[in-house]
């Protein structure tokens, strides 16, 4: 647009700088005057010679006040390095700012994007210049505000990230100390305390671990952020075989198979992912009444990322929950009927999100669920590793 309107302007200005009219016709006042930029055109003494109609909405200028006065008449507190920049353009730059700030003489601030450059007469020489402004300081205002938000939630965050560290760090040396109480009572006076006393004491020991797992899951959660990742390339088959290892317990108590594709090489934290894949397979395995609980693990290439498929034939979930479940502490079964604290698929959507990935999850219920997640594949492949 600008090369266009240089071209026009050179044709349509008259030669004479002290012509304050263009020469053409109606048609290229209204041209000017109905660009959607804020426009201004000076001479080279710099008065204005005609304004767009988006340049009075901009500046808050009345064209009808300013045509053929001065800029700096029309604007006293013009700032020094202004004029060094009107300057430099009547000396054939062409300058442009994407942000600048203007101190006004009351003390407000104002930032525009602008664009200067000079035209050009018939006979070569320059005529004046051309000035397309943007007021854009309620967008800025916004920017600062925004980044003064964003600063405070971060500062907020930490604190409860540390708050909630410090919690369950905490709380684990007394639920150590009463588990150790509990188990003394049971090794000294099992045979002294009869069958209700003895129930009191197995329900102490269950709540004990309960709150155990819950500490450590937000101890786990809390870490996340400030831990980091520690990448390195490594197989997805060595791993599914050290983690069906860990699981091996739980898969014979259910009776359960569990089927795996040839899986790829990934570069990722292998320890957190780790955790992702074993929190879905012992969710698969727990909230599974079949028979014969079968789980599917699955890969599949895309062209930036990886998409890895946990598929069971377990209860299903509700469409209505199948968002909540990735809330902390969300559960949707008692902890009498199921087991768990809440914590795992929150921690594991964040590990996958800390990848750059993206989890979620289709089920339907009483059928089964298919939980997905992403990871970026690995720009270079090293040689697979344990």
């Amino acid at each position: 647009m600008l090369t266009m309107l240089r071209k026009s302007l050179g044709e349509a200005l008259q030669e004479e700088t002290t012509a304050l009219t263009p020469r053409n016709d109606s048609l290229f006042l209204t041209f000017i005057q109905k660009l959607p930029a804020a426009v201004a055109i000076f001479d080279k003494n710099l008065n204005y010679i005609i304004t767009s109609d988006r340049w009075a909405e901009e500046t808050h200028l009345n064209k009808d006040d300013i045509r053929g006065r001065n800029i700096y008449e029309v604007i006293p507190d013009m700032p020094t390095k202004w004029k060094k920049i009107h300057q430099r353009a009547l000396n054939g730059e062409h300058l442009k700012s994407e942000e600048d700030v203007f101190n006004r003489s009351d003390g407000s601030q104002e930032w525009w994007r602008w664009e200067i450059l000079p035209w050009y007469r018939l006979d070569g020489e320059i005529g004046g210049i051309i000035l397309f402004v943007e007021l854009i300081s309620k967008r800025k205002r916004m920017e600062i505000e925004m980044k003064k938000m964003i600063t405070a939630l971060n500062h907020s965050n930490g604190e409860l990230e540390r708050f909630a560290h410090i919690c369950a760090h905490d709380l684990n040396e007394p639920l150590r100390t009463i588990a150790s109480y509990g188990q003394l009572l049971e090794a000294d006076f099992k045979n002294e305390l009869g069958p209700v006393a003895c129930g009191h004491l197995n329900n102490i020991t269950k709540s004990i671990k309960h709150m155990k797992a819950l500490v450590d899951g937000i101890l786990a959660y809390s870490q996340m952020d400030t831990a980091g990742l520690k990448k390195t390339h490594f197989s997805l088959n060595h791993l599914m075989k050290a983690l069906l290892m860990v699981l091996e317990k739980k898969i014979k108590e259910k009776n359960a198979f569990i089927y795996c594709d040839k899986l790829p090489q990934i570069y990722a934290d292998k320890a957190l992912i780790g955790r992702v894949l074993q929190n879905l397979i012992s969710n698969a395995l727990k909230f599974n009444k079949s028979d014969i609980p079968i789980i599917y693990v699955t890969t599949k290439e895309r062209k930036n990322s990886i998409l890895f498929c946990v598929e069971d034939n377990g209860i299903g979930i509700e469409p209505k929950y199948q968002q909540q479940i990735f809330d902390l502490f969300k559960r949707l079964h008692h902890a009498s009927e199921y087991s768990g604290t809440g914590v795992g698929l929150s921690l594991s959507k964040k590990i996958v999100e800390a990848h750059g990935g993206k989890m979620w999850v289709k089920s339907i219920p009483n059928e089964g669920s298919r939980f997905f997640f992403t990871l970026p594949k690995p720009t270079t492949l090293k040689d697979e590793v344990a």
